[in-house]
């Protein structure tokens, strides 16, 4: 688990540069858990993609109203699919409609999450909160694997 006294933020993607009631219910919810829910635009989470010293970004989304959906399917769905493909951050989508194909044909996309309306933000934000604490612990991992052995010599 992450043992360190860190500050924890999720950003939320602002889609129509307004706030919704989902919002700030997740906001509280996080807030109970010790996570700061941050707003920020789409040219925002390239910039902290590209520019920051974090291991990884969790970047929250809800498009519940059509209009939404089709400003974040016109403006930030092509930005996000270059994001995501560069493994810097992963997207939670909450949605009432349907998933986005934000790649190529075959492109597992390990990434990008899509959780459909109605959501138990309650259940959610502790798992997304466990998520992120895994996430981290990967981060410090050592990447290599087990030391090599040869046979016969090995004590």
């Amino acid at each position: 688990m992450n043992t360190t006294n860190q500050e924890q933020f999720f950003f939320w993607l602002l889609i129509d540069n307004k706030l919704d009631e989902v919002f700030y219910s997740a906001s509280s919810e996080f807030a109970r858990l010790g996570i700061k829910l941050i707003p920020v635009k789409i040219d925002q989470v390239t910039r902290l993609a590209a520019l920051t010293n974090m291991g990884h970004i969790t970047v929250l989304c809800s498009t519940r109203h059509s209009l939404q959906y089709s400003l974040f399917t016109k403006h930030i769905a092509p930005v996000l699919s270059m994001l995501l493909r560069q493994d810097r951050l992963t997207l939670f989508h909450f949605s009432s409609f349907q998933k986005l194909d934000l790649g190529a044909k075959g492109l597992k996309q390990k990434n990008y999450f899509f959780l459909k309306y109605p959501l138990n933000l309650e259940s959610l934000c502790a798992k997304l909160k466990k998520f992120h604490e895994l996430r981290l612990d990967r981060t410090k991992a050592w990447p290599g694997g087990r030391r090599a052995k040869v046979p016969g010599l090995a004590v």
